[in-house]
């Protein structure tokens, strides 16, 4: 007798589904990072939509004691609009793989275990991919990286020309120098400095990672404790950790000011993970599905504190 999907979804709902959204997020260095920092927005509407200050005010000067006030509206900021990225993976229990699981309890058990894994695999991998792509031209995935961190690529639609305040700046951008010296990482870490924020989270390729390492002397290699015991391990830079991700590109470093950054994630829309569902009324029967769905977008309030290198080779 087939195992029911009521007997299926107990399993999965006491058991497994609620591991999907921790492991998706636990496997990306990044989104770990700002959830654990409770930068996880839940948000609603068509949108997402965040106030950008573009101009300075400009009514500070020196004036006489009897000078008279000349009161002026004068419009300094603008929003920052953002679509919604739209994520789901799916994945099937076949009719083979349940009808060969009905020797016991146990067999199916470990198919909804394997299957759960797939699931969370595919979207850490999704997401991961899409947040250090290259280029940006499809507006249903994440904004990457490299087009937030960038000295001339519009974002949220809000061109770097259009913009005067220092916070609002283009990120710094070099995609000339090949060799990291420590000479290099500070001078790009103090550039990318304004006021009391700046870069506090370090990532690179796995090779310029190791590269950086190699930067440092025996008793100058200090690990981040909190990021080690998180499963990245890495050195620090300004004691902040250098952490290598196999999704950044060949030769990117990125400074990221990761107070400046959030996940918004629409209501409903946080790694959901649907009931196991009858596939027959889709042509498949004897076969049972699942779907998790994810809704979000990155907002950066602040690309003037964020630095990249795009041309680096090793030390």
């Amino acid at each position: 007798m087939a195992i029911s999907i009521a007997q299926i979804n107990a399993i999965s709902t006491a058991v497994y589904d609620k591991k999907i959204k921790q492991q998706v997020y636990d496997e990306n260095p990044l989104l770990k990072k700002l959830r654990d920092n409770d930068k996880v927005t839940i948000a609603g509407g068509d949108d997402i939509r965040f106030p950008v200050r573009i101009k300075r005010l400009g009514t500070a000067t020196d004036v006489g004691w009897d000078d008279q006030v000349t009161w002026q509206a004068i419009d300094t900021r603008t929003s920052g609009v953002l679509e919604w990225a739209v994520y789901r993976a799916e994945t099937m229990l076949r009719w083979e793989e349940d009808a060969k699981a009905q020797d016991g309890k146990q067999r199916i058990v470990n198919i909804v275990e394997e299957k759960t894994s797939e699931l969370s695999e595919d979207m850490a991998y999704r997401l991961a991919t899409d947040l250090f792509a290259s280029s940006f031209t499809d507006t249903n995935k994440i904004v990457p990286i490299p087009t937030i961190v960038d000295a001339e690529d519009s974002y949220a639609g809000i061109a770097v020309a259009d913009t005067e305040t220092d916070a609002w700046k283009a990120a710094s951008e070099d995609a000339s120098t090949t060799k990291m010296t420590r000479a290099v990482l500070y001078e790009d870490i103090e550039g990318a400095k304004f006021g009391t924020n700046g870069p506090n989270f370090f990532i690179t390729t796995r090779d310029l990672a190791a590269n950086y390492n190699a930067l440092l002397g025996a008793d100058e290699r200090y690990v981040n404790v909190k990021e080690a015991n998180a499963g990245f391990n890495g050195p620090t830079l300004y004691g902040h950790p250098v952490l290598g991700d196999p999704y950044v590109s060949s030769g990117d470093f990125f400074g990221l000011d990761l107070d400046a950054f959030e996940l918004f994630v629409m209501k409903g829309n946080d790694m959901t993970v649907s009931k196991w569902v009858d596939l027959a009324p889709a042509g498949y029967p004897d076969s049972k599905g699942k779907v998790v769905k994810s809704v979000c977008n990155l907002v950066c309030r602040r690309r003037r504190t964020n630095f990249k290198l795009t041309a680096l080779t090793g030390i």
